[in-house]
């Protein structure tokens, strides 16, 4: 791969997206497709499936990524830049990072405390950061608006006003957020409080930070993003790297762990369950705590949500090991994916735990984790659709428009309350995720469990023709974007501006 030009590579042509919103086997489908077929035979073949062949699982230590703790640094630097490193043994791929090398730094902050980042863009083309599920004024939440060309100078500074969870942050260019994400820029955002450090919950060598991302790579082990125009869907990797770590394992002892796990892939959503242990606790979601913890054998997270877990190795030896898994959900997509990786339906081994020392320890688990104040319908003072589709031309939009960067879509008035319905008009899962707040959701269509319904939220995701009730309220000032958060999705205009005022 040439390395002058590995970013920014793909052509998004017309042509390409007019292809690429074709549902299995629907009417919409054979139409698209007729329209589509030059651009499918032009199309390059997808490289050879390698992951069977070139990476094997579980021979990579897990890397923790490095903290930066505001308790002991004042202000951070972030410097967009291309970079190498060695995803899988010895061999150096082209990536993108903030400070050299993945993965990225994990950001811990107090509740209360000031957050100072000077932001360098060394890339070729303009970029922002976006601090996901954080509630910042409009200059700092990182709107596509805002992006800063090349070489230029952005200054982050805000008071952190919100209970602790666990967050992340990401570049958020339109049209290239998909991309930039893939190579590399994105890392999680850890905010702690008093009340949850109350609750000793697994701390230390006991909390483990986990970003799951599928990727895929080229015959010399270089990263790859999009090869045809079905991409357009949504990229699906066949190698699952956590941390940037391909398929790694993780000493442990036969003791609680808290993992705090980030869906970062671009489209992929994950039905996560440990073979070894039959079940496991979730105790938050994307705004924090829960009320109390739940107990499930298996969970869903979708792209750009996250969850708190608490998993118990005691009734392992030494020397006996559990492994993370995704079970599979092909009921978030009946649309054509490439061909050449698995669907979303595919169950794939993420990682390792190997158990390999005893622990006294015997910590215990509140009952009682958190206090969330229930929002009603009553309380909200109106209510707006929002119909997530696919128009003429294979183009993913929210209520039949392309995003356009300087349009106001939505106005809502500061202080107030409102449920949003969210309608999929779609045969493919969409996680749907809004900028400057948290929200409820108060009920939804499918029958599907979603036990992290019963957190405070800022992406939920949306079943295939469903609709999803949710309620907010607006408590920022400020231009904001909602949007699908299928990377490439929102890349190609599924994506809107709500004005607050």
């Amino acid at each position: 791969m040439d390395r002058r030009k590995f970013l920014y590579s793909f052509s998004f042509s017309a042509a390409a997206v007019i292809m690429s919103g074709c549902e299995k086997g629907s009417d919409k489908s054979v139409e698209l497709d007729k329209k589509s077929d030059e651009t499918q035979k032009a199309a390059q073949e997808p490289p050879k499936n390698i992951a069977n062949n070139k990476f094997e699982p579980f021979t990579q230590k897990l890397k923790i990524p490095k903290e930066i703790d505001f308790e002991h640094v004042a202000k951070a630097k972030f410097n967009a830049q291309k970079s190498l490193s060695a995803l899988y043994k010895e061999k150096k791929t082209d990536i993108l990072t903030f400070q050299g090398d993945l993965p990225n730094p994990t950001i811990r902050i107090k509740n209360g405390d000031d957050f100072e980042l000077d932001f360098t863009n060394s890339l070729e083309k303009p970029t922002i950061i976006h601090w996901h599920g954080l509630l910042v004024p409009e200059a700092m939440d990182g709107h596509p608006k805002d992006a800063i060309a090349t070489q230029m100078l952005k200054e982050y500074r805000y008071k952190v006003n919100q209970r602790a969870g666990t967050f992340w942050y990401h570049t958020h260019p339109h049209g290239r957020t998909g991309e930039e994400i893939y190579y590399g820029l994105a890392g999680l955002y850890i905010i702690e409080d008093d009340n949850e450090k109350a609750l000793n919950l697994p701390s230390g060598e006991f909390e483990l930070p986990l970003i799951i991302q599928d990727r895929r790579f080229d015959k010399e082990g270089d990263l790859i993003y999009k090869e045809t125009p079905q991409d357009n869907n949504g990229v699906l990797g066949d190698v699952v790297m956590v941390n940037s770590t391909v398929h790694p394992y993780k000493n442990v002892k036969n003791t609680k762990y808290r993992l705090r796990i980030l869906n970062g892939s671009s489209a992929r959503t994950y039905k996560l369950a440990f073979e070894g242990i039959e079940d496991f606790m979730l105790i938050g979601t994307d705004g924090g705590l829960l009320e109390e913890p739940i107990i499930v054998k298996d969970i869903l997270i979708a792209v750009a949500e996250r969850i708190d877990i608490i998993v118990d190795f005691k009734d392992k030896k030494v020397g006996e090991s559990v492994t993370l898994k995704t079970l599979g959900f092909k009921e978030a997509n009946n649309f054509v994916t490439n061909p050449a990786y698995p669907d979303s339906g595919a169950k794939m081994d993420i990682m390792r735990f190997k158990v390999t020392e005893l622990s006294t320890q015997n910590s215990q688990i509140p009952k009682k984790l958190s206090t969330i104040a229930k929002m009603k319908a009553s309380d909200a003072s109106k209510s707006r659709t929002i119909t997530m589709e696919i128009i003429e031309g294979g183009v993913w939009t929210l209520n039949k428009k392309p995003y356009d960067m300087h349009r106001v879509d939505e106005k809502v008035k500061l202080g107030s309350t409102e449920i949003w319905e969210i309608k999929n008009s779609a045969h493919m899962a969409h996680p749907f995720h809004m900028h400057g707040v948290h929200f409820q959701v108060l009920e939804r269509t499918s029958s599907i469990d979603f036990p992290t319904d019963k957190g405070w939220k800022d992406t939920v995701l949306v079943m295939p023709l469903e609709s999803v009730r949710i309620i907010v309220k607006f408590t920022i000032p400020g231009l904001f974007v909602h949007h699908c958060h299928i990377l490439e999705h929102e890349d190609h205009s599924m994506m809107a501006n709500f004005l607050v005022e």
